[in-house]
């Protein structure tokens, strides 16, 4: 190789480490200058804030007081309905110059009641009062009242056919909670896995550092290397070359490093100019729990089959509804009543009418096609629930098997990664000793730094794998929620309801 040739490309690697350090200085200059003060968020504080200010968890907490306010609706089936009405009239008539004004007024008050087994009672009770005034004026005044019971034998009859909607109604709200801790699952596991992320990007950035701080040592040990004698003066350009590159390797590093940020700053609804950084240490590595130990607190924990086993309970409950709606409707039903008149032309005998009233009704539907529909989608969305609820209950299987062999490999893969970063450190300081010594070469020296970054990239990478797969097994199982102590109690009470 020609001198003028290495000359060129000594000048190219100076180039582009003068690049490299002009840009970095610009980002030095930019985060002296910002005015957030750098505050270190733990992993726990970032779900924290999700909790409270995520936006998905929010719209999940408001649809409750919805869903709870049909769970009233549903439960006030059997309680009395009270109504009352009022009216009053005046009526003006003129007939052959003759004038007559008529004033009218009544007041009622009714109550209605459904008992559990099917039986609506009634109860009413009314006054009126009229006032004819002509040449002779008249005043009369009523007062009525009655009660009466209808009771179903066949079709809406019986207890549990009209029970099932406030049984079914008790069963959507627990599978409306359980969607909720599904919402918050998923937004914390989001949360832990951006959080990660950025943690992972803020450790590379160091290592990109430490990595660039070797290989600039590595130049000052060259150039005194050559100032004694003991080194050509053309072997400082692979060390100079590889503090450009390292250059480099850092801006990508932090790149990634304020996009990870961003992403993280989005998902716990905090402004994206804040200043922070990531901690979190590994715990001591806790002991896998076996296999069946794992699907035993999956079907105790996990709220998607739990929720379906309460599809198969209302399934069962509308089946039962169908088939009860296709029988004939027989129905009891009786009522007494009084109506008393005071004042008028009323005859005496009818001032005062009781009335008693007893019978059976019976409907029987010739050719009601919609009630065998009903039937047949009431009993395919039964046999579809416990398919699927059979279904699940074999993926949850497969899903435990799969999250904890991963979580077993990702384990091996960690210890083995921080071993072996252990290693390349010793090879470095071993040819740095030697390097000093004369013994070797700029390029050993550069091969066993870029051995030593990779197996600590490759080590985060583990760790953070790691740590990844934990959660995944614990979402698995269903106890992402216990794990972080998080609670799913409802936010709004009853002051949303008004």
């Amino acid at each position: 190789m020609k001198i003028s040739t290495l000359r060129k490309n000594i000048f190219l690697v100076q180039a582009i480490s003068f690049l490299g350090i002009l840009l970095l200085s610009e980002f030095a200059l930019s985060a002296d200058n910002a005015t957030a003060p750098l505050k270190k968020m733990s992993l726990a504080e970032s779900i924290a804030l999700a909790l409270r200010k995520n936006s998905t968890i929010e719209i999940a907490y408001l649809d409750r007081v919805t869903q709870k306010f049909d769970l009233i609706v549903a439960e006030d089936k059997f309680i009395p309905k009270l109504t009352l009405s009022s009216t009053a009239q005046k009526t003006s008539t003129t007939k052959d110059g003759d004038r007559t004004i008529n004033r009218t007024g009544d007041i009622t008050a009714s109550a209605t009641e459904t008992l559990h087994t099917g039986a609506l009672l009634s109860l009413s009770t009314s006054r009126s009062l009229n006032i004819e005034r002509t040449y002779d004026p008249e005043r009369s005044k009523t007062d009525s009242w009655s009660v009466s019971i209808t009771q179903p034998l066949l079709k809406g009859g019986g207890i549990e056919a009209n029970t099932a909607s406030v049984q079914i109604a008790r069963l959507t709200e627990k599978t409306n909670l359980l969607t909720l801790k599904n919402t918050i699952t998923d937004t914390v596991t989001s949360v832990i896995w951006a959080y990660r992320t950025f943690l992972q990007a803020s450790r590379q950035v160091e290592i990109s550092r430490q990595a660039l701080e070797r290989a600039k040592s590595i130049v000052s040990i060259s150039r005194s290397l050559i100032e004694a004698g003991r080194m050509a003066e053309l072997e400082i350009v692979q060390a100079e070359a590889e503090v450009a590159n390292r250059e480099l390797l850092l801006l990508t590093a932090i790149n990634a490093e304020d996009n990870a940020k961003i992403a993280l700053a989005k998902l716990i609804d905090i402004d994206i100019n804040t200043q922070f950084t990531a901690e979190e240490t590994l715990d001591e590595t806790p002991a896998v729990p076996a296999f069946e130990t794992l699907k035993k607190t999956a079907l105790e924990k996990r709220p998607d089959f739990i929720s379906n086993a309460l599809a198969v309970n209302i399934a069962k409950l509308n089946y039962a509804v169908s088939k009860n709606n296709r029988l004939w409707d027989l129905s009891l039903f009786g009522s007494y009543s009084r109506n008393e008149v005071v004042g008028g032309l009323i005859v005496d005998d009818g001032a005062d009418k009781k009335t008693w009233n007893t019978g059976a009704r019976l409907t029987i539907p010739l050719r009601d096609l919609t009630l065998k529909q009903n039937y047949i989608l009431s009993k395919i969305s039964l046999e579809k629930a416990e398919l699927n609820l059979k279904k699940l209950r074999d993926n949850i299987d497969l899903e435990i098997k799969d999250a904890l062999r991963d979580y077993e490999i990702k384990l091996k893969q960690m210890k083995l990664s921080q071993h072996s970063s252990r290693l390349y450190e010793k090879k470095l300081e071993i040819e740095r000793e030697k390097l000093r010594a004369g013994r070797s070469t700029n390029f050993q020296v550069v091969s066993a730094q870029n051995d030593l970054f990779n197996a600590q990239i490759a080590e985060l990478t583990a760790i953070i794998s790691f740590l990844n797969a934990q959660t995944a097994l614990d979402k698995t199982i269903g106890t992402t929620l216990d794990r972080w102590n998080i609670s799913a109690v409802d936010r709004y009470g009853e002051e949303k309801f008004k």
